[in-house]
């Protein structure tokens, strides 16, 4: 079954609640959402125990890995391996992410 979404309808999901993200797309085969952290906002996330992919949609700052950082901007797309330790942080502005977990 196909399934259109609208990014500023997600977004004002986020915006509408405590937590700073939301889960958009959960199927047998994947797990989709829109993380938004603002300027400053702690990122609370620690490992996963499936791969991950992120596409940063809006803002910059960067993400830690395992102990090695990265910058992110508009456009990074950024591979998170199961059980890897990572967070975004150090955004001066609202940081916007699609995300997507395999099965």
């Amino acid at each position: 079954m196909e399934k259109l979404f609208e990014l500023d309808e997600i977004v004002s999901r986020i915006n509408k609640q405590e937590d700073y993200f939301v889960s958009f797309l959960d199927t047998k085969g994947i797990d989709a959402g829109i993380l938004k952290l603002h300027a400053h906002q702690i990122d609370t996330q620690g490992s996963h125990p499936i791969d991950e992919v992120y596409f940063v949609i809006e803002g910059n700052g960067f993400i830690e890995i395992n102990d090695t950082i990265y910058k992110v901007k508009k456009g990074t797309i950024i591979f998170v391996p199961a059980e890897s330790k990572h967070r975004f942080y150090g955004n001066d502005q609202d940081l916007v992410v699609l995300y997507v977990f395999g099965r």
